[in-house]
């Protein structure tokens, strides 16, 4: 790759082979896209207006386990077929899932898209400014990169209070 941000980019590249819990059964995990988390959400809000649920106080709790069984169902491949979902369908998929299955796996992704987050605590300082160099150059690419929380709050307190230089000498 040919920038640092472009090895910070978190997308479809990332997987990672689990087993399916308490099975050998081998799963292919992926790291989802901006754009499968925002599908996700609303294929649930879709959901529930085809099903006319209101969402409140008392279908809150069902409407976050709905957008966690999109989100699963987007990121878990088959591991022969990576472009394929583990079933034929979200029906399918929510019919065949137990709630201690759903458990361990999101604990499974939430571990692996840490592992797989860039760290500002982890970078040094040439890394970092790297990135932001890349990000000042094409601000779009900031849409394609999932970070974490700390990375942006280092480019949100860096671009609001950039650090004081020293004038060069031009003489």
């Amino acid at each position: 790759m040919s920038s640092l941000i472009e090895k910070l980019k978190l997308g479809t590249d990332n997987t990672k082979l689990i087993n399916w819990p308490g099975s050998e059964q081998k799963v292919l995990l992926r790291i989802l896209s901006q754009k499968d988390i925002q599908d996700a959400s609303f294929a649930a809000e879709r959901l529930f207006k085809a099903e006319k649920i209101e969402t409140n106080m008392m279908t809150a709790t069902t409407y976050e386990e709905e957008q966690a069984t999109q989100l699963l169902f987007k990121s878990l491949r088959d591991p022969e077929r990576q472009d394929e979902p583990i079933a034929t369908n979200i029906t399918e998929f929510r019919k065949a899932l137990t709630k201690e299955e759903k458990t361990q796996l999101v604990g499974e992704y939430m571990t692996f898209e840490r592992d797989c987050s860039p760290n500002p605590d982890n970078m040094s300082d040439e890394e970092f400014d790297k990135v932001l160099q890349d990000v000042k150059k094409n601000p779009a690419s900031i849409d394609s990169l999932n970070c974490s929380s700390s990375l942006l709050r280092r480019f949100i307190t860096i671009l609001a209070s950039p650090p004081q230089r020293l004038p060069t000498d031009n003489s």
